[in-house]
């Protein structure tokens, strides 16, 4: 899947007004969902993240265990508040929670905690069969297993 076939899969699946239950309670509702960004509200804030980033990171981790502790290493300007320039760390949940809408990960894992981050297992793929119909490609590692056992 490149990162345009993501940006597409993502407008395809969300729309505003979409809420996801976030796992540490509350709800992140789409306020936008635009060519360039989505823009969703958690609690009383807005929250605005670029697709292209939110692509980025499916293709930099696709086929392996992601948690949010990876998501800011990789991209702290788009995952991590407490970075300069500044991300937003809700962005890391919002992130697993639509790739989970749009059928490219497991469940969510992890207890959102220091040492217990959230996690999710990113399908390593998307290609399209002659008929059209889309097919995701999970694949496992034991090694990655062994992180949340």
């Amino acid at each position: 899947m490149t990162v345009d076939q993501f940006v597409q899969a993502a407008q395809r699946v969300i729309s505003p007004g979409h809420e996801f239950a976030n796992p540490g309670g509350g709800t992140s509702r789409i306020k936008n969902v635009g060519n360039e960004r989505i823009s969703y509200l958690r609690g009383k804030s807005t929250i605005s993240v670029s697709i292209q980033d939110l692509g980025d990171a499916y293709e930099e981790f696709k086929g392996r265990l992601v948690s949010s502790s990876d998501l800011r290493a990789f991209a702290p300007s788009v995952f991590d508040s407490k970075a300069r320039p500044a991300g937003h760390s809700c962005n890391c949940t919002f992130f697993f929670l639509l790739v989970r809408k749009m059928g490219l990960a497991g469940p969510l894992v992890g207890a959102g905690t220091r040492g217990n981050p959230y996690a999710v297992f990113l399908a390593g793929g998307i290609a399209t069969t002659d008929s059209g119909r889309a097919e995701v490609e999970l694949s496992v590692r034991t090694s990655d297993l062994g992180v949340i056992c």
